[in-house]
């Protein structure tokens, strides 16, 4: 297990016309171990996650979950080319949305690496979004 610097941006374009950007910058942790890479951070009170914690599982380089618990529970699966329904946890009550990965690209390096995906979101098979996630890690060496 190593602690990380781990740094998220995101960007969404939605069906209604408008985009949005974010970048999200914080410490975890990583473990790569036989073809599965796992990332454990906190998520931000900025964006009104406070008390979640977020898991990122890379199966071998081709699927990826995305595990959130505590006051947000959600769990979602980007694979390449596959549709996966997911269910989202939330204060204003739960639903199910569909997730179509479009790409997931996986690079690792002595020290840290990157994760690449783009998707798309949909509720009752309508588009909602689409995303673009890329989230790179590198390891806080102490000195």
């Amino acid at each position: 297990m190593k602690e990380v610097l781990i740094e998220i941006k995101g960007k969404q374009k939605y069906a209604e016309g408008h985009e949005d950007e974010t970048t999200f910058t914080t410490t975890g942790t990583l473990s790569y171990e036989n073809g599965i890479l796992t990332l454990c951070y906190n998520e931000s009170e900025m964006i009104g996650a406070k008390g979640v914690k977020t898991q990122i599982i890379v199966e071998n380089g081709k699927k990826l979950n995305l595990i959130r618990s505590g006051g947000m529970e959600s769990r979602m699966t980007v694979e390449k080319s596959r549709r996966h329904s997911c269910l989202y946890n939330t204060p204003e009550g739960d639903f199910v949305i569909g997730i179509f990965g479009e790409a997931l690209m996986l690079e690792t390096n002595k020290s840290g690496g990157k994760i690449y995906m783009s998707y798309t979101l949909d509720i009752n098979s309508g588009l909602l979004s689409k995303n673009i996630m890329e989230i790179k890690f590198e390891e806080i060496k102490n000195v």
